[in-house]
């Protein structure tokens, strides 16, 4: 994976499919796809407080072929005390058809963890 940008609250990841993350039916493994929208929902809210996921929701309309290259976007849409909710796609960028969308939402961990 490489990031392609980020800035408060926001990632943008791209991803090539290898021979490796091929499925059976010889396109990307849905795994795959969720692996770089995870990694980018990952990098927005952890720009904005220390969080975790907790709860992911996206469908998937297409897969990817051998050697396109998967762009992932992630956006934080609420910001709260309590949660972090993210809105995030993934597009094909030969076909520039949008492969994957959904949200997801994480929790501030306290500033100061017990260590234990």
């Amino acid at each position: 994976m490489k990031l392609l940008d980020a800035g408060e609250g926001f990632a943008l990841l791209s991803a090539e499919i290898k021979e490796d993350f091929l499925n059976a039916h010889q396109i990307a493994h849905g795994a795959m796809i969720f692996a770089v929208l995870d990694v980018a929902f990952a990098i927005a809210v952890n720009s904005i407080n220390d969080a975790v996921g907790v709860q992911w929701s996206f469908n998937m309309f297409r897969s990817a072929s051998l050697g396109d290259t998967i762009i992932a976007e992630a956006k934080t849409i609420h910001k709260g005390r309590n949660l972090l909710v993210v809105e995030f796609s993934a597009k094909s960028s030969k076909s520039q058809k949008l492969l994957a969308q959904g949200m997801a939402t994480a929790m501030p961990l306290p500033l100061e963890r017990k260590k234990g």
